[in-house]
């Protein structure tokens, strides 16, 4: 079965919507000038879909497709986009149908060699697949980026379900289906949050969700937040309402031949 099965953000799909990070505009711009035709891009296991919006100011038309029904239910409406609930590794869509697929922070759940099958299915000749991903945080004042590091990488490590260990490896060790190459570099998300915007990013976090579930009350969950929120104002910067935040994007694309 799919990883995605296991429903990580069903829970939050709504905050999930409001709180995840916005692809940059060069990003789409990069993969359409990829793409060998702009008519059709699947956007596999589209979440919210905070790529498909992206997609659709380049391809004319954007088939999205997730297993969670909730976060179908969140997602941004637009003319050019066609929402469907679905598994990424069994889409429905015709055979020789896409210019393109992306997959966005979405690989390291899915059944792989599925859906490696299903792109080669629904993908025209010369069609493009993107795997794409973003780092942990960097650019904060340092006390703030001392206090992300050790969330990251030490607070919250045992609670990061094992997949996540693909997104640290920036997929590297997982099977591509054709000759690839890692994401230009330079492509970055910049973001301007306030403590309650970074707060509510790492609410939505897979690491957090689990150790949520495993206190032993809703209290104690509750208060999981509520420390973070504790820590975060200590250390903020008191001049400073907001903080620029830069998530630099990885992943690995290739053509199709």
């Amino acid at each position: 079965m799919p990883a995605t099965d296991k429903g990580w953000f069903d829970s939050v799909a709504i905050d999930y919507a409001r709180c995840r990070p916005h692809y940059p505009d060069a990003f789409f711009a990069w993969m359409a000038d990829q793409s060998p035709a702009l008519t059709c891009c699947w956007d596999a296991a589209c979440g919210n879909g905070q790529a498909s919006i992206g997609l659709s100011r380049w391809f004319n038309r954007v088939e999205a497709t997730d297993l969670s029904a909730q976060q179908i239910a969140a997602a941004e409406q637009h003319p050019r986009i066609h929402y469907r609930q679905g598994a990424a590794e069994q889409s429905d869509l015709s055979s020789d149908s896409m210019d393109a697929v992306l997959i966005a922070a979405a690989i390291h759940w899915l059944d792989v060699e599925r859906f490696n099958q299903e792109v080669r299915r629904v993908l025209r000749p010369g069609g493009l697949l993107v795997w794409l991903g973003y780092e942990p945080i960097q650019g904060a004042p340092q006390d703030l980026q001392t206090w992300l590091n050790r969330l990251y990488h030490e607070r919250l490590n045992r609670f990061w379900p094992p997949e996540r260990t693909h997104v640290d490896t920036c997929y590297t060790n997982l099977p591509f289906p054709v000759c690839n190459q890692p994401l230009p570099k330079g492509l970055r998300i910049t973001e301007h949050w306030t403590q309650n915007d970074l707060l509510g990013f790492i609410s939505t976090w897979s690491a957090l969700r689990q150790a949520s579930q495993q206190v032993d009350s809703n209290d104690q969950s509750r208060s999981l937040i509520t420390n973070l929120s504790e820590e975060l104002k200590e250390i903020w910067p008191q001049d400073s309402a907001q903080v620029t935040l830069q998530l630099p994007l990885m992943g690995r694309w290739g053509v199709f031949p």
